[in-house]
């Protein structure tokens, strides 16, 4: 019987052993690891603690996707410049933060410049100094305003993208037919593309070009030569649904302006004809450029036109 108690007491004592052993085993990795993590964290710096520069690409949650492009194409082109880039835009559509909010976070951070989109051309937010210069550095891109106080503009051509929509008509329907521009908006830009587009289309008289604000349900396709073009991402998306709810796909061909991943979806299922796209990255790589020519220099082009990407239907092809 007390041989079974000494035996039990080893095996008790051995388990505790055990145990306290592994134990410690564990501790000792968990703190190597943490010193490990520690070490690495202190050896790498903060990029704003060892460039000499920070610019700052901002806009509406609606152009996130175009954002995020254009912040990789700057990034890239920044390191150059010895220079980091930050992204700031809203978590979430129903965030209602102005682009005065939006170019006043920026300040607040010190930017040594920003690079922003504008939604509207009637958007005309007032730039805050900071206390070591006079004004911080803008450089715009989707709607051109010439009221802003930018350093450059890196965008498109409304004047030269009518032209270019004209020729892709052309080439859709060589025989004449409809063609209806969907548009509710009355800026400058707009009213630019949709003169240009126009009067390239009247060059052929068999082609009848007509602005609606939208699609309607009383409309009546003539035939099967129509098209309709649409000049907005938000457009674009909302047409090809309703087009594809009230006509058959061989009666129209839709061409459209974006680059999301719902203006792909809907040209890979045939639903848009042609797609008008920018290149965000090349943007972001342009806007760095010119915004440290101006701070180098201190001028920079007003106006950088960049070039539209087509991208079609087999069909269209």
């Amino acid at each position: 019987m007390e041989k079974k108690k000494i035996r039990l007491i080893k095996w008790v004592l051995l388990i505790f052993s055990f145990i306290a052993l592994l134990t410690f085993m564990i501790l000792f990795y968990n703190s190597l690891v943490f010193s490990r993590t520690k070490l690495r964290q202190g050896n790498e710096p903060n990029p704003l603690d060892t460039c000499l520069y920070h610019i700052m690409v901002t806009g509406s949650y609606e152009n996130q996707s175009f954002l995020s492009q254009l912040y990789a194409g700057a990034s890239k082109k920044a390191k150059s410049y010895n220079a980091v880039v930050d992204l700031h835009v809203p978590q979430s559509q129903a965030d209602t933060t102005t682009l005065q909010e939006l170019l006043d976070y920026c300040s607040f951070m010190n930017a040594d410049g920003i690079i922003a989109y504008i939604d509207s051309p009637d958007e005309i937010p007032v730039l805050l100094d900071r206390p070591d210069e006079p004004a911080i550095p803008l450089i715009t891109t989707g709607q051109f305003s010439a009221n802003l106080p930018q350093v450059s503009y890196v965008g498109i051509n409304n004047w030269e993208l009518g032209k270019k929509i004209a020729d892709e008509v052309h080439a859709l329907l060589p025989d004449g037919g409809n063609v209806y521009i969907i548009s509710d908006s009355i800026t400058t830009n707009s009213v630019n593309l949709i003169s240009s587009l126009q009067l390239a289309l009247q060059e052929d008289t068999g082609i009848q070009p007509q602005v609606m604000e939208k699609l309607g349900n009383s409309l009546v396709l003539k035939g099967v030569n129509n098209i309709f073009i649409c000049l907005t991402e938000d457009d674009t998306i909302r047409l090809a649904q309703e087009l594809s709810e009230q006509f058959l796909p061989n009666e129209y061909k839709l061409l459209g302006f974006g680059g999301n991943e719902v203006c792909q979806l809907y040209l890979q299922k045939g639903f848009i004809t042609e797609l008008f796209s920018l290149d965000p990255e090349k943007i972001g790589e342009t806007a760095i450029r010119e915004l440290f020519e101006y701070r180098t220099k201190g001028s920079a082009n007003s106006y950088i036109t960049v070039d539209v990407k087509i991208a079609k239907t087999e069909a269209a092809k």
